[in-house]
């Protein structure tokens, strides 16, 4: 685990995903935490490997992120790394502190699963970043709170991240008739976006030559965007 900036007011938790190399994550970490302290906020933010990283068995992993999916999809708790990422944030959890949860690729699953039962305990979330994440259900309760991120290779699109392609949002509904009908978007996210990015899976923190779009990096592109929808939501609060 890393932790950068100074604790309090907003503590983001940033969650890795299968496989993932240490200090992976540190410089979208660093560079978010900066885009807040510019705004005149504190901010804490805790980097977490919710299946561990990438010396530990692949195997194992793939094990925990399938039940971790399978638990979703039939509404109960995680036992891997959605449990691991609610036990993180319960063993610092002071009053007052607005949480933001992003994951990146199976890390977003575990953060759905921790911010679902954060919830049910009746911890307010400011928000869920699901990023470059396989489709998996999001609970009533959040779904006005999560922004899904995906992306698209401009240089190739035969090269677009395929995990969003794994998991499901569908379920089945009722129909006024009283006949059923699969609807593919019944537990998706209220707020989904396409980036326009260079690369693939692992490639939305990218800052540097050839990651760069636009005269824009990947990773400011990705940050531009999570910036602009938090600001989205808080007047969506401000007005409720």
């Amino acid at each position: 685990m890393t932790i950068h900036s100074v604790p309090e007011e907003f503590v983001i938790y940033v969650s890795a995903g299968f496989a993932t190399a240490p200090y992976f994550l540190d410089t979208f970490a660093a560079e978010l935490a900066a885009r807040f302290e510019q705004a005149g906020s504190r901010v804490q933010v805790v980097i977490h490997y919710p299946y561990g990283d990438w010396t530990r068995r692949k195997q194992v992993q793939l094990r925990e992120i399938t039940s971790d999916l399978w638990n979703n999809a039939h509404r109960k708790r995680s036992h891997y790394g959605g449990k691991s990422l609610l036990k993180l944030i319960t063993d610092n959890l002071v009053p007052r502190q607005q949480l933001l949860l992003i994951g990146h690729s199976a890390g977003a699953v575990a953060s759905i699963l921790a911010a679902d039962a954060l919830m049910k305990e009746g911890v307010s979330i400011l928000g869920v970043v699901q990023i470059g994440s396989p489709k998996c259900a999001i609970p009533p309760s959040l779904k006005s709170r999560v922004l899904y991120l995906d992306a698209a290779n401009q240089l190739d699109n035969k090269s677009n991240d395929p995990v969003p392609r794994l998991g499901t949002w569908g379920g089945w509904m009722s129909t006024c008739l009283g006949l059923r009908r699969w609807n593919r978007m019944k537990h998706a996210p209220s707020h989904r976006q396409t980036l326009p990015l260079v690369g693939g899976h692992a490639d939305y923190f990218r800052n540097h030559n050839p990651y760069i779009w636009n005269e824009t990096t990947n990773l400011q592109t990705t940050i531009n965007t999570i910036w602009t929808w938090l600001q989205r939501i808080e007047k969506d609060d401000e007005h409720d």
